[in-house]
């Protein structure tokens, strides 16, 4: 992994992190040397200083992605040498993460989101004309990738349960559907420890595409207006679907449903129920969380969340499920 991908990994990890609450996280003296070293040489130049000047804070910035830097304060010690024993003795560093990754530059365009009805029919007909919009959608067309595709959403059109993400990945566009990489199949999992077979639940993501960015690699969240922008094509799923629960994926799959709010964090809203149109919905983490936090606890907690959407359409629970994950 090169410079820029591990900087656009941490970058991930940290804005996971955030959304479980963490606020700020406390490196070692060590650690940053050796990070200040690997970033030497995408850092400007410093002019010469005299030996022994006093130590100087300076903010650098991690180069991940156009609207996502990672603001690091370090210290830099103009000196020939430093002893571990001064270095053992500073203070722990904090690093923290500006901004949500947004798409400035197109957002203007998804200032009107599409307004239509639904055909008479049944529920096939209705969402085969849908899926026959979506990709015919004239603003969201051309952010698709020259090597991507349209993910719309997948499953039993009578599902008692709607899982939703925010938008598609690398691995969706692959694999031509919603959830088709290592989460998806994290997700699978889940679903069958509920005692569902996973065709009978319906899985999607608020955008029906995956979001753009300058990187070669990667992916950028959703801003708010493509969320906003993409909202009535989800609704659209929900009315012909008619699901009993619909359970939101992360942070930003929230967003979309309950409103963009730059205090909320999901560790204070997961587990809760609220209720979008009219149908009860379930706040969790998003399976990819669990993929790169895959402690026990964390697991225990989308459990519980599971366990209450399992008693929300009234599936019967053994002991054995109770005790998952404790």
């Amino acid at each position: 992994m090169n410079i820029p991908e591990a900087s656009f990994a941490l970058l991930e990890e940290l804005k996971r992190m955030r959304e479980e609450g963490v606020r700020e996280i406390y490196l070692e003296e060590e650690t940053l040397t050796q990070l200040e070293k690997k970033l030497e040489p995408l850092i400007p130049e410093r002019p010469a200083s005299p030996l022994n000047k006093p130590t100087q804070k300076k903010a650098v910035d991690v180069p991940t992605s156009r609207n996502n830097p990672v603001r690091q304060e370090t210290t830099s010690v103009d000196t020939a040498e430093s002893t571990p024993a001064i270095a053992s003795q500073a203070p722990p560093k904090t690093i923290t993460v500006e901004g949500a990754g947004v798409s400035g530059d197109n957002d203007a365009k998804f200032a009107t989101p599409p307004s239509f009805t639904l055909p008479e029919g049944d529920k096939r007909t209705k969402w085969k004309w849908l899926e026959k919009e979506v990709n015919n959608c004239p603003i969201s067309n051309p952010e698709i990738n020259p090597d991507g595709q349209i993910i719309f959403g997948r499953g039993d059109l009578d599902a008692e349960l709607f899982f939703c993400g925010e938008s598609p990945n690398d691995e969706d566009e692959k694999a031509g559907s919603a959830f088709g990489g290592p989460a998806g199949e994290l997700l699978g999992k889940i679903i069958e420890a509920m005692g569902f077979p996973v065709p009978s639940v319906y899985i999607s993501n608020i955008l029906h595409w995956k979001p753009k960015h300058d990187l070669a690699f990667g992916h950028r969240p959703p801003s708010q207006a493509e969320l906003q922008f993409a909202m009535p094509y989800l609704k659209a799923q929900l009315e012909i679907v008619q699901p009993k629960v619909i359970i939101s994926l992360g942070k930003i799959a929230t967003d979309g449903f309950l409103g963009f709010d730059s205090k909320r964090r999901l560790g204070d809203v997961r587990g809760n129920w609220n209720e979008y149109e009219g149908i009860p919905l379930m706040v969790t983490y998003h399976p990819s969380y669990l993929l790169h936090n895959p402690s026990k606890s964390g697991k225990r907690k989308v459990w519980e969340d599971m366990l209450k959407v399992m008693e929300k359409v009234e599936v019967s629970i053994s002991e054995k499920q109770q005790g998952f994950f404790l």
